[in-house]
């Protein structure tokens, strides 16, 4: 079945007045972030700050160790004379002792080394000794 044809006369589209606006062709790409040399310098400037960082880092590290070793420095015979009059109180109570034990040998002499090597070496006299009594 067919539909009869109207009898009106046909209608037919037409462009508004003045025309249709102007189709832009060109390709538009949308930004997509930072370009290459944006990151490249944003790498390089971050870089560089970090080594920045790194420098001023090992000079501050570096001034620390420097203290740390001046007052060692001047510690040092502070303990030493510690340590020495230590020794001396051990090495008076080791000679007593010695001197106790060894009374009835003839010809001993108290303290001298026995080994006559011609070198003066500290006895080993340790902080076991005060054990013994």
């Amino acid at each position: 079945m067919s539909i009869r044809p109207s009898t009106l006369p046909p209608v037919q589209d037409m462009p508004p007045e003045g025309g249709f606006r102007k189709l832009d062709f060109k390709r538009i790409i949308p930004e997509r972030g930072p370009k290459g040399w944006q990151i490249w310098m944003a790498a390089s400037f971050s870089i560089m700050y970090g080594f920045y960082q790194i420098g001023k880092t090992n000079t501050a590290r570096n001034q620390q160790k420097l203290q740390e070793r001046k007052v060692r420095y001047a510690l040092a015979p502070v303990l030493q004379a510690e340590a020495d009059r230590e020794y001396l109180e051990r090495e008076l109570i080791n000679l007593k002792k010695e001197a106790e034990v060894m009374k009835g040998v003839p010809g001993w002499e108290v303290g001298k080394n026995p080994y006559f090597s011609g070198k003066w070496m500290p006895r080993a006299v340790s902080h076991m000794d005060r054990s013994i009594k």
